[in-house]
């Protein structure tokens, strides 16, 4: 009878019940999370589209100068929404890696499959070498540009442990609310 290994003597579970429950409980709730952020930047968004407006229609520019002055505005109107709509992105795939991750395997097989089919194609005899080149080098390709899901599952998750990443976020939270505001004030000094 072997003897066991130092590694299966001192088996430890690599999750216990209470964290998958823990985690279970993540994924919906940044789903939800990332719904209201979404809301919240189309909102600013909107504010931002509202106060350019305004301000081309009531006070068209003239000069290159104030022209500048405006898309530097628009930009900046533009920052904060466009930073929560990247949070919500990266909320929006916390709530899909269960998905992803129970996908793996299956898609580990195409890839596989994919591949074989490439080196079939490439070996072929069936057509000459610069006809199949072609065909090969754009299948081969793209499965590379799609391989990111396979080889780095957890990538789009990496700004969310991105300190200065969530300091923009809290910051552009915080300012949307301030552009509201302000869209307010600019169609009210418009009707003036």
């Amino acid at each position: 009878m072997p003897k066991p290994s130092e590694r299966q003597r001192r088996r430890v579970p690599l999750l216990r019940k209470e964290t998958l429950g823990a985690f279970a409980q993540l994924f919906p709730l940044a789903a939800a999370v990332g719904h209201r952020v979404r809301t919240l930047a189309l909102v600013g968004l909107a504010a931002g589209i509202a106060i350019v407006l305004i301000v081309v229609a009531r006070w068209t520019p003239n000069e290159t100068a104030d022209w500048a002055g405006l898309v530097f505005l628009s930009l900046l109107l533009a920052a904060p929404p466009t930073v929560l709509l990247m949070f919500s992105f990266a909320l929006g795939e916390v709530a899909q890696l269960p998905d992803k991750l129970r996908r793996y395997p299956g898609t580990t097989r195409d890839y596989a499959e994919e591949l074989r089919g490439i080196a079939y194609q490439a070996h072929a005899r069936q057509l000459p070498a610069w006809r199949r080149l072609p065909a090969s080098a754009w299948r081969l390709t793209a499965l590379a540009r799609s391989a990111r899901e396979l080889l780095a599952p957890h990538a789009p998750l990496l700004p969310l442990v991105s300190v200065p990443f969530l300091l923009a976020t809290a910051v552009s939270a915080l300012l949307v609310p301030v552009l509201l505001i302000a869209a307010l004030l600019v169609g009210i000094a418009a009707a003036a």
